[in-house]
């Protein structure tokens, strides 16, 4: 439980090892069926480089968790175990239970508004958790998904990521490389 007198080291350690757990039996839906906890890794690494906050790095370790997890896992649970700012930030990742189901790009322009709202440090989170989903697109996409799709995810990230662009120009830029390195996988398949 978090009692705010954990260093900011025993916070992301305590918050990657969560995930861990969280995570521990799930892969990712690519050719190589990667662990899932390499998402996560790869977005807290991504934060970590653009000068994030020891909160956002925590958060980036949990913000697939309420979505993902089997058992479910609830937004108060990450705010009594990691605190009302790594909470907030989680709860403004995780797409609200009316999302579920949607076609693709619907869901993604949903979020892309959405996000409108939320604090910077979201927005931050939110456009490494792109780059890391789009740059698995271009190298190793879903197995089930065709070429469309994974444009119209790209292209979705696109929306979302340009209305969180203001919170680190840093990442925005990683986010560029990565979109058209997906567009062209994709696009010329």
């Amino acid at each position: 439980m978090w009692d705010g007198v954990m260093s900011y080291e025993e916070l992301i350690a305590a918050a990657k090892a969560f995930a861990e757990k969280i995570h521990e039996k799930q892969t990712r839906q690519n050719k190589a069926k990667s662990p899932a906890i390499t998402h996560m890794a790869e977005v807290a690494r991504l934060i970590e480089e653009s000068g994030g906050s020891p909160e956002e790095i925590a958060a980036a370790w949990l913000h697939d968790t309420v979505e993902d997890a089997d058992p479910k896992i609830s937004i108060d649970e990450i705010l009594n175990k990691f605190g009302y700012e790594v909470g907030v930030i989680v709860d403004g990742l995780t797409d609200p239970p009316e999302f579920e189901g949607q076609p693709l790009l619907r869901r993604k322009i949903r979020q892309s508004q959405r996000v409108l709202s939320k604090h910077s440090s979201v927005r931050r989170v939110k456009i490494a958790d792109q780059i890391a989903n789009v740059r698995s697109l271009a190298i190793d996409p879903p197995v089930k998904w065709s070429h469309d799709k994974c444009i119209e995810y790209t292209v979705g990230a696109m929306l979302i990521v340009q209305n969180c662009a203001t919170a680190s120009p840093f990442l925005y830029e990683k986010f560029l490389t990565v979109y058209n390195a997906s567009i062209k996988a994709h696009i010329d398949a």
